[in-house]
């Protein structure tokens, strides 16, 4: 059970949450700029991350989908989801001038402080899942 569990629904998971996220900021990448412009750091960083980070994250949740490259996504998955998590335990602990807007969708409903106890959940069955796959023996199929 625990296994089927960090094997299959971590990375469906996953999948599901990069795709959201992912399509969510392409199919409206004005909002999305706008939301970036928001942010603490240097408009021309943003007009560059309107469209990076909406294709990392469809890009990720395209390795996740597949054994062959799973592992590889997960890898994508922590290193965007602890930049995220560090950046919003910044704004919590007043590294910034402002406090940005919150993102969209269905996590507009959450603070700041919601968020980052889901990002720290979400990173931590990501490393989970991570030490699950090492500990698996490598089976090499022809």
């Amino acid at each position: 059970m625990r296994t089927t569990l960090v094997a299959g629904f971590v990375p469906a998971l996953l999948v599901l949450l990069f795709m959201y996220t992912g399509f969510t900021k392409l199919f409206a990448p004005i909002a999305f700029l706008d939301t970036l412009y928001k942010q603490p750091f240097p408009h021309f960083l943003s007009d560059r991350l309107v469209y990076l980070i909406p294709s990392l994250e469809i890009a990720i949740a395209i390795c996740l989908f597949f054994e062959k490259t799973r592992t590889a996504g997960l890898y994508g998955a922590c290193t965007l989801l602890t930049l995220f998590t560090l950046y919003i335990a910044a704004i919590l602990l007043h590294f910034f001038y402002k406090t940005p807007c919150s993102c969209g969708g269905i996590f507009r409903h959450l603070s700041w402080q919601q968020h980052l106890w889901v990002n720290i959940l979400l990173t931590g069955l990501v490393i989970t899942s991570l030490i699950h796959r090492a500990k698996q023996p490598i089976s090499i199929t022809s």
